[in-house]
Order: structure tokens, then C-alpha cells, then sequence
């Protein structure tokens, strides 16, 4: 299918998502249920008590999907997602209190640009009122690290990761098997400050498209026209820690600023000496961000956010450092629709001397909390590839009660 044709369809597509949404609202609401039936249920419910009725219900998690397709075109022909249109993941939320302030989270994703496998994404318990003003993450959950790695891929501001995460961290969230505490500071101002510290026994990375599935001299090892060069990212193979001071302040009646800092360490695979013996490395990677948002009248809001990354390898063979960094301005000028500048620039570990840049303008049109479509517009240069084009298409849906964190 020529590229031109792909638009077309991809226009087309959106258009019939909006009219059918249009013509979803303009339906009325199914009618009730019938006198009787609620009258049955209260007869057959007589001989129990109502606190025990009601419990009956509460024992029941909150049920949540949510699912991503996604259509690419490039022009750069090393792209293995180029010119397709597909389901990118569709996701299970499972979520309820088990016990006063402590709340069960499960999240199942089935990748669809894979085999079709449903994997736990996030298991977890949450202490939300620990003693000395902390709470707590116990499981397998994305790790507080950098401004979003916590939020799932729905809940962006754009389709795809900015390229400096997507190649010193990875494609989408990374993930961590063990404990997170996280400590309120007792701020007398308006000023806010939490401090989170994790230790995790794995290490591990929501589905990527494959990134795990081959080492980091095998992600480099690529020949320039039979694959696009990335970074391996965090690819720690044991336990790791992380660390992350935030403070955020308001300014003015209407504005807000955040920053905050980010570290992790671990140990990575161990790699090959000129003698022939094995040498241990381990990786560091730090991160700062900033944030500031204005609020206007009704939904109104300017967001703007940048954030630089430093991924630092130490082995035998001695140190390699690589660094990126990107740039979002994002405005919403009504509840429905908000517009967006992405700019990223970031070298590549194992590439000494190269570099990934692009420029992406980003139009997000919002149904409801939970449906939304995006268009992604991208150009930027990259090792093999300079001057590519890509257009992304985006449409996310919901049902049930798990929502995107809005910004």
C-alpha cells in the first residue's frame, strides 16, 4: 500500500471514530430496571442483613481495559513497524482495598505486535498509611524513576517515549520485583517534598518490542541497513536501587512549578576482556526534570517539561558515559483538545560519537477520560537516516474505572 493511500486510511479511520462517537452520545440511556425486579431483590435479600448485603458487593475489585492501537508510517525502510496499522496492547486492570489502607493493584497487558501472551505488566500492594509519615510499594511495579516512568503508556502526553528514555532507560516503563517506601516531609509552607527509595531483587522492563529478548552487544552489533541502532537502556541483570527527591511549589494564584531528581544503580551482564576472562560492570543512570503548569479559565492549561538523562557505565575495560535530554510544551485549550512540541536529542551507548534528534508536533483529540485519538508528526535525524519523516496515529479506549492520570 503507498504511503499516500495509508494516510487516507488513517484519516479515514479517525473520522468514522469521531462520527461514531458523536452518534454513541446522541443514544439514549437504556431504561432502568423494571419495579419488580428490585422488589424480588429485596424479598429474596430479607433475611440477610444489609451491612452483610452490602458486603457482599464490596468484596468485588474494580474491573478495567484499556486498549492502544496504533498506525506508523516512515519512510526510513529499516523500520520493521513502518506502514502498519495495529493493536499495539490491550490491558487488564484488577484493582480493590484488602484491607484498611491497603489497596491491590494487578495489571495483565498482552502485547499486540507479538504473539499474542498475557503477562503480568504490575502486581502490587500499596501501604498507603505507614508509621513516620510513610507509605509503601511491595511486588512488581514501575519504579519511581525520572518524571513518568510510573505512568502507564496510556496515560502519556505522546505515542511513543521520547528517543533519550527509549535508549538509556527503555521503550516504555522500567519495572522492578521488590520494595519501594516513600517519606512525606513535614513541610511548613506550601512547598512539597517527598522522598522514595527502592530496592528490587529484578530487574525488568514492561513489553518493548523485544529489547529483552537479546544482550546489550547484540542491541549494537546491528549492520546501519538492516536494523535502526538503539541504546540497550537500563539493562541491569540483578538487583538494582533507585532514588528520587521531588518538591513541587505553587506560583501565583493559577501556576505550579515541580522538580525533582532521579538515581538508580545496579549490576549489569558481565562482559568479555581481552584476555578472554569475564569483567563485572554495573550502571548508574541519574536524571533531572522541571515542570511548570498554568491553569486558565474552565480547562485551560500550558504545560511545559524537560528532563536529562546521564546513563553511566563502570567496568574493567573502564567508564562510558552517554546523555540526552527533551523538551515538551504542551497547551489544552479546552477539554476536548490540546496541542503539543516534543523536541529530543540523545547519543547512544555502544555508538560512540552518534546521535538521535527529532522535532514532533502532537495534536491529541480527548472523547471522553477514557478515549481519546492522537496524531504524531515527526522529523529528525538518526545514525543511517537523516531527514525522516513519521506520522503516527494513536486511539486509546476504556472501559471501567481505571482513568489515565491526566495532565
Amino acid at each position: 500500500m503507498s504511503q499516500a493511500r495509508m494516510i487516507a486510511s488513517l484519516a479515514f479511520a479517525a473520522f468514522l471514530t469521531a462520527g461514531s462517537w458523536q452518534l454513541a452520545q446522541a443514544e439514549t440511556a437504556p431504561p432502568p430496571p423494571p419495579a419488580e425486579a428490585e422488589a424480588e431483590a429485596e424479598t429474596a435479600g430479607e433475611t440477610s442483613a444489609p451491612a452483610q448485603r452490602g458486603g457482599r458487593y464490596l468484596q468485588l475489585p474494580d474491573i478495567s481495559f484499556v486498549g492502544s492501537a496504533i498506525g506508523k508510517l516512515s519512510d526510513d525502510d529499516r523500520d520493521p513497524d513502518r506502514n502498519r496499522l495495529r493493536l499495539d496492547e490491550a490491558e487488564i486492570g484488577i484493582q480493590s482495598y484488602v484491607y484498611p489502607h491497603v489497596r491491590a493493584d494487578a495489571f495483565l497487558v498482552a502485547p499486540g505486535h507479538e504473539e499474542f501472551k498475557l503477562e503480568l505488566e504490575e502486581g502490587y500492594l500499596t501501604f498507603e498509611q505507614l508509621p513516620l509519615r510513610l507509605t509503601g510499594h511491595l511486588g512488581k511495579f514501575f519504579v519511581p524513576f525520572g518524571r513518568d516512568n510510573q505512568k502507564h503508556p496510556h496515560s502519556w502526553l505522546y505515542v511513543r517515549r521520547p528517543l533519550v528514555w527509549r535508549n538509556l532507560v527503555t521503550h516504555e516503563s522500567l519495572t522492578g520485583n521488590g520494595v519501594v517506601l516513600s517519606w512525606l516531609a513535614p513541610t511548613r509552607s506550601r512547598l512539597f517534598l517527598q522522598l522514595d527509595a527502592g530496592a528490587y531483587t529484578e530487574a525488568g522492563h514492561s513489553h518493548s518490542h523485544g529489547e529483552d529478548a537479546h544482550s546489550e552487544g547484540e542491541a549494537h552489533a546491528h549492520h546501519a541497513h538492516s536494523e535502526i541502532p538503539e541504546g540497550a537502556g537500563a539493562n541491569f541483570s540483578d538487583k538494582f536501587y533507585t532514588g528520587r527527591l521531588w518538591s513541587g511549589l505553587p506560583i501565583g494564584a493559577r501556576g505550579e512549578l515541580e522538580f525533582g531528581g532521579s538515581w538508580a544503580h545496579g549490576t549489569t551482564e558481565q562482559i568479555p576482556l581481552p584476555s578472554g576472562a569475564l569483567g563485572s560492570r554495573s550502571l548508574q543512570l541519574t536524571g533531572l526534570d522541571v515542570s511548570y503548569r498554568a491553569y486558565g479559565k474552565e480547562a485551560r492549561r500550558l504545560l511545559l517539561r524537560a528532563e536529562h538523562l546521564w546513563h553511566r557505565y563502570r567496568s574493567d575495560l573502564g567508564r562510558e558515559m552517554t546523555t540526552g535530554y527533551y523538551a515538551l510544551a504542551n497547551y489544552r485549550w479546552n477539554k476536548y483538545n490540546d496541542f503539543g512540541v516534543l523536541y529530543d536529542w540523545t547519543e547512544i551507548p555502544g555508538l560512540h560519537g552518534h546521535h538521535e534528534s527529532a522535532l514532533s508536533a502532537i495534536f491529541t483529540r480527548q472523547f471522553t477520560e477514557q478515549t481519546y485519538a492522537r496524531l504524531q508528526l515527526t522529523r529528525g535525524d538518526r545514525p543511517g537516516m537523516r531527514n525522516y519523516t513519521e506520522a503516527w496515529l494513536q486511539m486509546v479506549w476504556g472501559i471501567g474505572p481505571h482513568t489515565h492520570q491526566l495532565e
